[in-house]
């Protein structure tokens, strides 16, 4: 019993270091506005998902199925995929370093998903479902499951935007939010 305290008393510190480094909180301990946007995030990861908050790669932080095809992505996303990839192995190395137990290419493979990150671009920018769904072997189910947990997700980070006085990128978020809620994907019931 004591050892187990011990153990979870390690842990809070190496935990609290972590968040020290990233600006979650001051010397104090004291909860800073990137540590309040982070506590609105429940989808993603929420220090990466602080880290990044743009919404071009939201679709890497939703939990879906793989596909076994090799993604292409279009050459405007392959740089902010990139820059997501760095900085999670950043905080993966912050918390390393902060003697928490972690494989940092484990934890950059699990945070950062992109298997859809093309399909939702081009669904956010008007593609038909039809078109959609032939980009992908992801199933069309999973795929409608997958833009409905990114719409709660950007609404998460619209009111984490909204949380730390960020009216510009608060509103970014409703827009991206916006250009899913359409067709198919949205319908009450897909028997209409």
């Amino acid at each position: 019993m004591i050892f187990q305290l011990q153990k979870f008393r390690d842990e809070l510190r190496n935990r609290s270091q972590v968040l020290k480094k990233l600006g979650h909180i001051d010397a104090d301990g004291v909860v800073q506005l990137k540590g309040r946007a982070a506590c609105l995030i429940d989808t993603g990861d929420e220090l990466l998902v602080t880290e990044l908050m743009c919404n071009a790669l939201a679709s890497c932080f939703i939990p879906g199925d793989k596909s076994n095809e090799q993604i292409n992505l279009r050459a405007e996303l392959t740089g902010p995929l990139q820059q997501l990839q760095d900085n999670a192995r950043r905080i993966a190395e912050i918390q390393r370093e902060c003697k928490l137990e972690i494989n940092v290419e484990e934890y950059v493979e699990a945070s950062v998903r992109p298997f859809l990150m093309d399909v939702i671009y081009c669904w956010s920018k008007g593609a038909s479902f039809a078109e959609v769904i032939q980009m992908t072997d992801i199933f069309e189910g999973s795929i409608i499951r997958l833009v409905r947990r990114l719409d709660e997700f950007l609404n998460q980070l619209k009111a984490a935007a909204h949380a730390v006085g960020d009216v510009a990128l608060e509103n970014k978020f409703g827009a991206a939010s916006e250009s899913l809620r359409r067709g198919i994907m949205f319908a009450n019931s897909l028997y209409l």
